[in-house]
C-alpha cells in the first residue's frame, strides 16, 4: 500500500507551495500566497494541483482580494461562469453575494450547479465577514467515499444520481451515471 491510499490527503512533497493538509481525506491550507497579487505560472499550476489533490484549499488573510481581483483569480482556472439561476452581484460579471441575511444561506447539503449539462469544475468562496460561531461550511470528498465502497457497489450498472432543484420547485431528476458523464464537460 502506498501513502496516498492510506492517507488520501497527504501533503505533496514536490509542491513548491507551503501546504498544510487539514484532515486525512480533504482540505488543505495554502500559506504564503497573496491572491490579489501577480501569480506566476508555476504558482498557478501548483494551486491547481493542490485543488485536485486536496479537493478544497484555503487561503487565509486575503484582505486585499476585492471583487475584481476575485474574478481575476477565478479566471486563472478557466472561464468563470455566472450562476444560471441567481443574479450576480452589482458591478460583477460572475460573483454571487451569499449573505445569509438576504436569504442565501444553504441549509442543506448540496453540490454547486450540478443541474446544468456543463457544470463548473469548482467554486471559489471568499468570506468577508466570518462569524465567531456557526456559519460552518462543510465539504465531502466524493472520490474517497467512492473508492472506499466495495467493488461490487462501484460496479453497479444502474447507479443513479439524484439532482434536486429546491428553489425551482420540488422536482427531482434521476440520471444514470453513464448518461451524466457522457454529457458533462469536464475540464
Amino acid at each position: 500500500m502506498n501513502a496516498i491510499t492510506t492517507y488520501a490527503n497527504a501533503k505533496d512533497p514536490n509542491s513548491p507551495l507551503d501546504i498544510v493538509p487539514i484532515t486525512g481525506t480533504i482540505g488543505a491550507e495554502i500559506r504564503g500566497v497573496t491572491l490579489s497579487g501577480d501569480l506566476g505560472a508555476e504558482t498557478v499550476q501548483a494551486i491547481k494541483d493542490a485543488v485536485v489533490r486536496h479537493k478544497v484549499v484555503f487561503f487565509r488573510g486575503q484582505k486585499e482580494l476585492d471583487d475584481a481581483r476575485h474574478e481575476g483569480f477565478a479566471s486563472l482556472f478557466g472561464d468563470p461562469v455566472a450562476h444560471p439561476t441567481v443574479p450576480v452581484a452589482e458591478g460583477s460579471r460572475y460573483l454571487l453575494e451569499l449573505d445569509s441575511k438576504e436569504g442565501y444561506a444553504a441549509s442543506s447539503w448540496h453540490t454547486d450547479v450540478t443541474f446544468v449539462d456543463a457544470y463548473p469544475k469548482g467554486s471559489i468562496l471568499r468570506a468577508i465577514t466570518i462569524p465567531e460561531a456557526g456559519g460552518d461550511t462543510v465539504w465531502a470528498n466524493g472520490e474517497t467515499a467512492y473508492e472506499s465502497l466495495p467493488e461490487t457497489l462501484r460496479q453497479l450498472a444502474l447507479l443513479q444520481t439524484l439532482t434536486r432543484f429546491p428553489r425551482l420547485g420540488s422536482c427531482t431528476v434521476k440520471v444514470s451515471c453513464d448518461e451524466r458523464f457522457q454529457r458533462t464537460a469536464f475540464y
